[in-house]
């Protein structure tokens, strides 16, 4: 059965699917382009600013929240006034002012969503009309209460902007989609972490001075090719992305002009040497490769970003370093090995609930046990074993991920009278959902820990021992998940 769309859904596809929009649309569009084109040069400072290309995010978002949230703040005040709990002349005043504000704020909007806007085609510029003309006559409304509160025609200019509240609601979900569904504005460039090393690519011969040339390297993690863009100017070699980062467009079918590399779809430029940009609609720089020549290839390297956490043999190996323990104790266990029979107690334990008749007033009593080696796991995990091979492994925010979500499912499933049909359906998928966790662990974590070494490992298991111990022993850790597993189950 075909399933039904919302109603939001079917707004924005009959917006996207009105062709009839396209005429006005591109009218609009021409009569900006009729405005700017007479300045020659000195258009596209003016662009850039309204961009955000200096922000280095999209301005439009963050001049859009004044009048969101001015009128807001107005329509509320004005609500109070008429209900009558409020009745302070303080608060129709306030209102009178943050539907000024706001229009202030709405006209500066207007100017860089126009100019973001002219950039967009297709489906996007026609949703891109509605949200713009939800938007202006909102403004208009506003406007327009204003002029009656000054005359002292107050409730007609409240019923005025409450309905221009209304029409902002709509350009702001319309404006959301084009953001969030759509990704107008969002930066659509590749920012894979391959090549981690020098990985050759083409033969230094084969490029010709400005003339930009796709390479591509292969990411395992994504199963995805992965496009780079070498320019060779002046007697050097650079390389970025070669997807550009406001709408996808192919920097290698682009041009070189004063230093940097020009998008063929919507004019983006950005500089060779550094891959940021120049001029927009883009706001976000290019991601950057480090280039170098050896024996006639061209080899390129990621550039990291600041923040990146994705692993590189320089970084593994100056955690190597770095983690140089003391000897282990004697008779130590390695921390993957303790880890997996934890692993295989949590999995017994699941069966034996599964097995068990629905009825068997013991189900509950296995199932508390059940949380609360769960708790014991995760609180291990996160306190000693994650922060260790964080410098090794990238699957620490994954898994630290899938701890929230087993937690999130456990809570539901202890809600749940253990004789209700409905808790084995949650029993079942939140042993799927261990099981799928313990097994990404061992497959991946625990094989990417050997780079800590066995000595390090086997510190790590006395710890992680330790604390296990500990925290079936101590009153104090064993109360507090007693606590809040009937807190859960009582919710």
């Amino acid at each position: 059965m075909k399933p039904l769309n919302t109603t939001p859904d079917r707004l924005t596809s009959a917006i996207e699917a009105e062709e009839r929009l396209d005429a006005p649309a591109y009218d609009v569009a021409n009569a900006v382009s009729l405005v700017l084109q007479p300045l020659g040069t000195a258009a596209q400072p003016i662009q850039n600013a309204l961009h955000g290309t200096w922000l280095g995010h999209p301005l439009h978002p963050a001049l859009a929240t004044l009048p969101v949230g001015s009128w807001t703040l107005a329509a509320m005040l004005d609500a109070a006034e008429v209900s009558g709990a409020v009745r302070d002349p303080g608060a129709a005043r306030a209102a009178d002012i943050a539907l000024t504000v706001g229009s202030a704020g709405a006209v500066a909007a207007a100017a860089s969503g126009l100019a973001d806007w002219r950039q967009v085609h297709g489906r996007d510029r026609r949703t891109g009309l509605v949200h713009a003309a939800a938007n202006s006559t909102a403004l208009v409304l506003t406007l327009g209460s204003l002029a009656l509160r000054r005359r002292g025609k107050r409730r007609a200019g409240q019923a005025l902007s409450g309905a221009g509240w209304l029409a902002m609601g709509l350009g702001a979900y319309l404006g959301g989609h084009l953001a969030y569904r759509r990704r107008v504005g969002v930066d659509q460039a590749d920012r894979s972490p391959e090549p981690r090393a020098f990985q050759p690519v083409i033969a230094e011969a084969e490029l010709e001075e400005d003339r930009p040339r796709r390479v591509a390297v292969w990411d395992p993690v994504a199963r995805a090719e992965i496009g780079i863009v070498l320019v060779q100017h002046r007697g050097q070699v650079h390389a970025m992305g070669s997807r550009c980062s406001h709408m996808g467009g192919p920097l290698d079918e682009g041009w070189v002009q004063d230093g940097g590399l020009v998008c063929p779809w919507h004019g983006s430029r950005y500089c060779l040497r550094s891959g940021r940009v120049l001029d927009g609609p883009s706001t976000a720089p290019q991601p950057r490769y480090e280039v170098r020549l050896r024996d006639g290839q061209v080899e390129v390297r990621r550039e990291m970003e600041p923040g990146d956490e994705a692993l590189t043999p320089r970084k593994i190996l100056a955690a190597q370093a770095r983690e140089a323990p003391a000897d282990p104790p004697p008779g130590a266990r390695r921390a993957d090995e303790v880890l997996r029979e934890h692993h295989d107690l949590m999995r017994r334990l699941f069966e034996r609930i599964r097995a068990m008749d629905p009825s068997d007033p013991e189900r509950r009593d296995l199932m508390r046990l059940l949380a609360g080696e769960l708790e014991i796991h995760e609180h291990v995990e996160d306190e000693i074993f994650y922060p260790a091979v964080r410098p090794v492994s990238e699957d620490v925010p994954l898994a630290h991920a899938e701890h929230q979500q087993l937690a999130d499912m456990l809570a539901v499933t202890l809600r749940l009278g253990t004789s209700d049909p409905e808790f084995d359906e949650h029993l079942r998928t939140l042993h799927e959902a261990v099981d799928h966790h313990a097994s990404s662990e061992e497959t991946s974590m625990f094989l990417e820990a050997e780079r800590l070494g066995d000595a390090r490992l086997r510190e790590l298991g006395a710890k992680i021992e330790a604390m296990l111990d500990h925290e079936r022993e101590s009153r104090a850790r064993s109360a507090f998940r007693d606590l809040k597993i009937r807190l859960l189950e009582g919710a």
